[in-house]
């Protein structure tokens, strides 16, 4: 099938799909209408902050009912008061005020809402199945809000995270790293596809093997939050979720214009340059759009005596373009459209120059209505990647890169719904849904002179859960969940002429049934002091790469497993707390233990297991195969400190151990420790921000010793590092000069240890400055 074929053929099915779901949202949309219509209004509200600036978002709950109104853009509300005592007002950015209706005396009023300062009263909308206060979520949670000092002058998303406890980020090779290559692992569980990222609540680990190739893919500009749940999240989003869970949340239109511009250029020849524009045009329309280059031609990474004068610096180039489009219905809910656009195209490589072009697009739709008695949130989305590489060999006779190795594309599309009712019964905040995701993966490699190698399968995942946010009392808090994951590999084939005969295989398909709980108990001890326990289990589905795939890959050779199992996490128990003192200090602590099993590795095996049609070039042959168990226990803290409203000190520490107590194959690695994985990590800054004067931050980071593989080979092992940045920003009106300094004491270490021969270095010391409009 040609590929213009096959994109036409998942574009109707997706209109198809679409089709149906757009139906069900008309269904939805006007069953709460008629409910609402025929309610008297007795109250007509007004919120303003101290400014007397109108707060558009602010919830109306009554206990017992849930939501039941949300103030608009002029930041109006309209309830009625009749049989009800009480209400609460409530945003993500204010306090909450309780109101006694007795206390009202007239049909109108106005309420000024005063801005939060503890920590526990924000909203996460990722740590529940439904967006809840932080004292009263179990897991341990940490919210980087548009603004915080970890995303001022960054270059990518994961560099913000590095400061965060719990979490190690691999960038080895700085910005000209590919998403495919950057790391980000939580808990220690030994790889990134362990972790599951999402992006507005839309899974992005990819079906070809299970990692996140978008991490360059949205601009950083766009950023209204990143939150972090720690901790298995299987129970509400099901596979990939055995560390933790990290969603990247974009900015929506706002009442004030968005305008902005940032233009920086550094070391290594860097461009980055973004531009920003958005609105709400009246009560109900609003659109925004983010757009960002990015360009840098890389440097060195290996050492000197291993960097051949013919060895070509790798390079990247990065495009982003990404747009929200809102509309409010009447009384009705909001619905919510999506489109993002990344290329991405990086070159790479020693004595073969892999030159590369990547192609994403991720669309949404999502429909919510908060104040309908049965609240409905509905999202269908639609992701589709085309990944091409061009692999060209170094020529010694000709001194030239023109031996043409091979060249492939890989074609990924994903399309899926998750659909969502929330309903309050009593002290009860129950939330049902199902969640279907169908992905499709087409890897095709050419092997100039030998012939064509390729393998396709489908990974489909249908999904049932439950989730109850219990109030046992005003204290006591429950979080209650549960879900059912079918899922299935479907219509793998493999095909290969590269012995001169046709090779086709067809595997059988491999599914399971995997059911995953929750439980959480938070107590507020004070207001001002939470306690908290959780339980969970989390799994990972094997992806397409893993099962049917076969062929080099670094230093060996590559054999895939149809046969594979799911990794399970088996148990993860955590225990923390969580302090703040006034608007001075914030403490927060977790201690957890946990075990997974089934784990996926690549173990050697005898060449003469391999099938005779494939041709392992000599190189060591591995296969993926699920073996093993580990142990995991650790503890994670944060502490911040403001020493005046302008300066403040903060720091982190994560200490994780991980000890392999079963291998089946290789008994002699039980008791080792996992690869990649520090046991220590610390972080910490010193930050000083006065708009009237300047910005000026101090980051620093330790990262201790780790192996580089599950055989803990000494010449293998990572040795401990210690780096600081510096950032400095001074504005002068919409205006502010930016300079930041990476690696700041020009610290040479290992970004990466595969081999004798691939030593790669992380990026020395870089600076960069530019200068940055907002309006």
């Amino acid at each position: 099938m040609k590929y213009s074929e096959y994109f036409t053929n998942c574009s109707k099915r997706f209109a198809q799909f679409l089709s149906v779901v757009i139906f069900f949202l008309l269904v939805v949309f006007h069953l709460p209408v008629s409910a609402q219509n025929a309610k008297p209004s007795d109250l007509n509200g007004l919120v303003t902050d101290s400014a007397n600036k109108p707060i558009a978002g602010v919830t109306v709950e009554i206990r017992g009912k849930g939501t039941v109104a949300s103030s608009n853009s002029k930041g109006n509300f309209s309830i009625s008061l009749s049989q009800i005592k009480s209400f609460t007002l409530r945003h993500i950015n204010y306090q909450s005020v309780e109101v006694d209706v007795d206390s009202i005396s007239a049909f109108s009023y106005h309420w000024v809402l005063q801005p939060k300062v503890n920590m526990l009263d924000l909203i996460s909308v990722t740590a529940s199945a439904k967006p809840i206060e932080l004292r009263k979520i179990a897991s341990s949670v940490s919210v980087l809000q548009k603004g915080a000092p970890e995303l001022r002058q960054i270059q990518t998303l994961d560099e913000a995270l590095a400061y965060l406890p719990g979490i190690s980020v691999d960038r080895s090779r700085g910005l000209t790293t590919t998403g495919t290559h950057t790391s980000v692992i939580m808990r220690g569980t030994g790889s990134a596809n362990r972790t599951l990222i999402l992006k507005d609540g839309v899974p992005i680990n990819d079906s070809y093997t299970g990692g996140v190739s978008e991490w360059n893919s949205l601009a950083g500009n766009s950023i209204e939050r990143i939150e972090v749940v720690r901790g298995p999240g299987s129970s509400i989003y099901g596979s990939n979720s055995m560390g933790g869970t990290i969603n990247l949340v974009t900015q929506s239109p706002s009442d004030k214009p968005t305008l902005g511009a940032d233009f920086r250029y550094g070391s290594m020849n860097t461009y980055q340059a973004s531009v920003q524009a958005g609105k709400r045009f009246s009560d109900r329309w609003g659109a925004i759009v983010f757009a960002e280059y990015k360009k840098t031609d890389g440097y060195a990474y290996m050492a000197d005596s291993l960097w051949k004068n013919y060895y070509v610096k790798p390079s990247m180039k990065l495009l982003n373009v990404n747009t929200k489009v809102s509309y409010h219905f009447p009384s009705a809910g909001a619905l919510t459209a999506i489109a993002d656009y990344n290329l991405q195209q990086p070159l790479s490589g020693t004595t073969t120059i892999y030159d590369d072009r990547s192609v994403a697009g991720n669309y949404q739709l999502r429909y919510t209505n908060p104040t309908a008695l049965y609240a409905p949130d509905v999202l269908v989305y639609y992701n589709v990647q085309d990944r091409e590489s061009n692999a060209i060999k170094w020529n010694q006779e000709s001194n030239a890169f023109d031996e043409r190795y091979y060249d492939s594309r890989v074609p990924l599309d994903t399309y899926g719904l998750i659909a969502k009712v929330h309903h309050t019964w009593g002290a009860n905040v129950v939330t049902v849904g199902a969640d279907a995701r169908f992905t499709e993966v087409v890897s095709r490699k050419y092997y100039y002179g030998q012939g064509i190698q390729d393998f396709t399968g489908r990974q489909d995942f249908v999904s049932f859960f439950v989730n109850d946010d219990l109030d046992i009392t005003d204290r006591l808090h429950a979080n209650i969940g549960f879900r059912y994951d079918h899922w299935a590999n479907r219509n793998g084939k493999f095909f290969d002429n590269m012995s001169g005969s046709d090779i086709a295989i067809a595997y059988d398909n491999a599914t399971s049934d995997i059911v995953n709980p929750k439980v959480g108990i938070s107590y507020d001890l004070l207001h001002n002091l939470r306690l908290r326990a959780v339980y969970a289990t989390g799994f990972r589905a094997p992806s397409s790469f893993y099962m049917y795939n076969a062929a080099p890959l670094g230093s060996s050779f590559r054999l895939g497993n149809p046969r594979l199992k799911p990794e399970r996490m088996r148990y993860s128990y955590d225990i923390g707390v969580d302090f703040q003192l006034s608007d001075k200090l914030e403490l927060s602590g977790t201690l957890y233990t946990s075990q997974y099993s089934d784990f996926l590795a690549a173990v050697l095996i005898d060449a003469n297991e391999v099938p005779a049609y494939l041709d392992v070039k000599g190189l060591p042959v591995r296969q993926y195969i699920n073996i093993g168990k580990v142990n995991l226990w650790g503890a994670e803290s944060f502490a911040r400190y403001r020493l005046t409203s302008d300066f403040s000190v903060q720091a982190s520490y994560f200490y994780n151990s991980s000890e392999i107590k079963r291998y089946e194959t290789n008994p002699e690695y039980e008791g080792n420790d996992m690869s990649d994985n520090p046991s220590h990590n610390v972080s910490g800054a010193f930050i000083f921000d006065r708009v009237q004067l300047f910005h000026l931050s101090l980051w620093g980071q330790h990262t201790g010793t780790y192996y580089g593989d599950l055989e803990n080979t000494p010449e293998k092992t990572m040795p401990a590092v210690t780096v600081f940045d510096i950032k400095f920003g001074k504005a002068f009106g919409p205006l502010t000069l930016n300079v930041n300094v990476t690696n700041l004491f020009d610290k040479r270490y290992y970004g990466s240890y595969t081999s004798p021969t691939s030593y790669y270095y992380a990026p020395g010391r870089s600076v960069f400055a530019g200068i940055t409009y907002q309006l």
